[in-house]
C-alpha cells in the first residue's frame, strides 16, 4: 500500500492551519454524473434511523454533550452491516479518520487485527479508492457532508448531496485547512526584476508566463503558501492553480461557460490532488484536470483550458524575459517566504502525505514529469530523460510534437511539430535545429523557422507521476 506518514500529515495540518490568514492590511473520467446511488440504508433494528444522527457535536474542537444510547446502538448496528457489505465500512473509516468521539469503538468495528494508528487509518481510506458515485450509499453521502461541516459549515454546501458530482464522497478527504484556510492571492501586486533583486535567488523556482508579450515570474517560495493566483496577463483573465500534493502549476484560462471564474481553496482533497471551488457558482474543480467535480457546473460540458508555463529556475527565465515582472513578495499576509520554508519535508520525502487509490510504475509516485494534454491523451515525460536528451519528437493524439527541456533541467516546454524533424538544441541561443540545417528561436508561445515559418506552443506541466495515473483520463508514460 501507499507509504503514508501520520507524522507529516499531522505536521502539515498544524502547519497550515496555524498559518491562516493574519494579513497586515490549505471529475473522474468515464463516471456519469449523479446525485446519488440506488443503495439505501437498511441498518439491523434501525430501519428509519440515519447514520447522520450520529454526529451530534457542532465542532471536533468544541463541547460535544453525550451521545445517548440510541446513537450507540445506531453504531453498532452499522458495524454490524459493514461486516457482510463493504459499502458501510465507509462510515466507520471516516469515524475513525477524524477526532470523533467514536474513533476508537469505529476502529474497533473495523476488525483490522492491528492497533489503531493515524497511518493504519489512512491505509484503509486509501484502500476506499478508486470509487465512483454509483459505489456511495444515499446515506453515506449525507452523513459524509454533515461530518465534515462540523470542522467548517461551508463544506455542507460544497459537498450538497442534490448536487451532481463526479467524484466519490469516498475518496474525498479534509486536508487541514478550512475554506480559503490557504488564502489564494487575488489581482496581486508586481514589481521589475531589479526590484525583486533584494531577496529573489537565481537558484529559486519560478512558473515563467508570457501571454501576449506580457511575462511574469511566480516564484515557487511564495505561491507555495498560496496554491492559487488569480490575475489577468496580456489582457486574459488566468489562474494559477498550484497543488503542492501534486507538485502540479498549471495555468487556466479564467473565461469558461460564459463567465470569468476566479477560484479558492476548498481546504478538500480528492486522491491526494487539491478541489478547488469557484467563487461565482461555488462548484468544486478538480485542480489536475480542471474538471467540475461537484456542483451546478457538473454536465455542464465546461472544462478550463490549459495554458502554456513553464517550471524555471529565476536566472533562465530572467535570462530569456530581461523584461519580466516579479510577484511582489510584499503580498499583505505574513509569511515566512524564504527558499524551501513552505513544504520542504514533503518535497524531500519519497512519500505521499495523504491516500491515491493508484501508485503503479515504472516510476516512484513522486518522480517529476513533464505532461502534456491533447485530444484527451495525456502523456507524461520523465524530467531527466527529457533533461539529459534535451529535446524529444513525439505523436499526441494524432498530432507531432516537440519536447524541448528547459536549460537547467527543471522543466519543459513543448510545441506542434507538424512535418520538421528537429535534431538537436542550443540553449546557449535559445534555438533548435531541424534536419537541413534551419535554426529555429525558441520563445515562449512559438517556434520561428529561419524561414519565418512558425510552431505554435502547446500547453503542459509539471508534476508527480502518482497525479497522471490517478487523474489524468488516458494517459501513457513516454519511454525510450
Amino acid at each position: 500500500m501507499k507509504r503514508l506518514r501520520l507524522a507529516a500529515f499531522a505536521a502539515s495540518v498544524l502547519l497550515i492551519a496555524c498559518s491562516g490568514d493574519d494579513a497586515t492590511a490549505p471529475a473522474t473520467p468515464g463516471v456519469s454524473p449523479t446525485t446519488a446511488s440506488s443503495a439505501t440504508l437498511a441498518a439491523p433494528n434501525l430501519a428509519e434511523s440515519h447514520p447522520r444522527e450520529l454526529i451530534y457535536w457542532d465542532s471536533f474542537f468544541g463541547e460535544i454533550g453525550n451521545p445517548g444510547g440510541r446513537r450507540e446502538a445506531l453504531l453498532e448496528a452499522i458495524g454490524a452491516a459493514a461486516r457482510d457489505d463493504p459499502a458501510y465500512r465507509a462510515f466507520l473509516i471516516d469515524l475513525a479518520l477524524y477526532p470523533t468521539p467514536y474513533r476508537d469503538r469505529a476502529w474497533e468495528l473495523l476488525d483490522t487485527g492491528v492497533p489503531f494508528s493515524g497511518d493504519a487509518v489512512l491505509e484503509l481510506f486509501g484502500d476506499l479508492g478508486p470509487a465512483s458515485p454509483a459505489d456511495d450509499l444515499d446515506a453515506y453521502v449525507e452523513f459524509k457532508s454533515t461530518l465534515l461541516s462540523t470542522i467548517d459549515p461551508g463544506f455542507a454546501a460544497l459537498l450538497n448531496p442534490r448536487e451532481d458530482h463526479t467524484i466519490s464522497a469516498q475518496e474525498v478527504i479534509w486536508g487541514g485547512v478550512p475554506i480559503d484556510g490557504i488564502p489564494a492571492l487575488n489581482d496581486p501586486a508586481f514589481v521589475s526584476a531589479s526590484e525583486a533583486a533584494d531577496w529573489i535567488l537565481p537558484t529559486d523556482l519560478v512558473i515563467g508566463v508570457e501571454i501576449n508579450g506580457d511575462a511574469r515570474a511566480y516564484p515557487r517560495r511564495i505561491i507555495d503558501w498560496h496554491e492559487m493566483v488569480n490575475d489577468n496577463v496580456g489582457g486574459v483573465p488566468v489562474s494559477l492553480a498550484y497543488c503542492t500534493l501534486c507538485g502540479s502549476a498549471i495555468l487556466y484560462d479564467g473565461r469558461a461557460g460564459g463567465e470569468v471564474l476566479r477560484f479558492g481553496t476548498s481546504g478538500l482533497l480528492y486522491r491526494s490532488n487539491k478541489l478547488m471551488y469557484d467563487t461565482v457558482t461555488r462548484t468544486l474543480w478538480e485542480q489536475y484536470n480542471g474538471e467540475p467535480a461537484w456542483g451546478n457546473m457538473v454536465g455542464s460540458g465546461v472544462r478550463l483550458e490549459v495554458l502554456p508555463a513553464v517550471h524555471v529556475t529565476w536566472a533562465d527565465w530572467l535570462a530569456a524575459h530581461p523584461a519580466t515582472r516579479v510577484l511582489d513578495i510584499e503580498t499583505g499576509f505574513r509569511r515566512d517566504y524564504g527558499p524551501g520554508v513552505a513544504y520542504a519535508d514533503y518535497w524531500a520525502s519519497p512519500d505521499l502525505r495523504f491516500p491515491a487509490p493508484d501508485d503503479q510504475g515504472p516510476l516512484a509516485v513522486k518522480d517529476i514529469v513533464y505532461t502534456v494534454r491533447l485530444e484527451g491523451e495525456a502523456v507524461a515525460y520523465p524530467i531527466e530523460l527529457l533533461a539529459q536528451r534535451g529535446l524529444i519528437e513525439d505523436e499526441i493524439g494524432g498530432r507531432s510534437v516537440v519536447i524541448v527541456a528547459t536549460e537547467d533541467g527543471n522543466g519543459g516546454r513543448a510545441y506542434e511539430r507538424g512535418e520538421v524533424s528537429f535534431t538537436s538544441v542550443d540553449f546557449e541561443n535559445g534555438t533548435l535545429s531541424s534536419a537541413g540545417g534551419a535554426r529555429w528561436r525558441i520563445s515562449e508561445d512559438v517556434l520561428v523557422g529561419s524561414d519565418g515559418t512558425v510552431l505554435q506552443r502547446l500547453p503542459g506541466h509539471n508534476s508527480f507521476w502518482f497525479a497522471v495515473v490517478n487523474h489524468a483520463p488516458q494517459w501513457r508514460l513516454y519511454e525510450e
